[in-house]
């Protein structure tokens, strides 16, 4: 574990995916508000299936509930959108 500089909460970092995880166990994201072990789990982790991955003891994850994962494609092409338009310069 690493600290955070900007907090005094101890932080895991993933090799995988490089997001971190508090110890209370808040996940933060690179892009937008925090979340919870499962909704990373949701959207990363259970398609990633690579070793070294962090988020993978169904315990410490908890239960996925419907709001954790993507309903449809749109949240995700919502999120791509946002971020390259924010990117672009002129």
């Amino acid at each position: 574990m690493t600290m955070d500089r900007n907090n005094s909460k101890s932080l895991q970092v993933c090799p995988i995916c490089n997001i971190s995880i508090t110890e209370d166990g808040q996940v933060n994201f690179s892009t937008g508000s925090p979340g919870t072990r499962a909704r990373l789990y949701a959207r990363v982790c259970q398609f990633a299936q690579k070793p070294g991955c962090i988020n993978q003891d169904s315990e410490l994850i908890g239960e996925l509930t419907r709001g954790d994962g993507f309903e449809t494609g749109e949240e995700l092409v919502k999120q791509m959108t946002f971020s390259n338009t924010s990117r672009q310069t002129n």
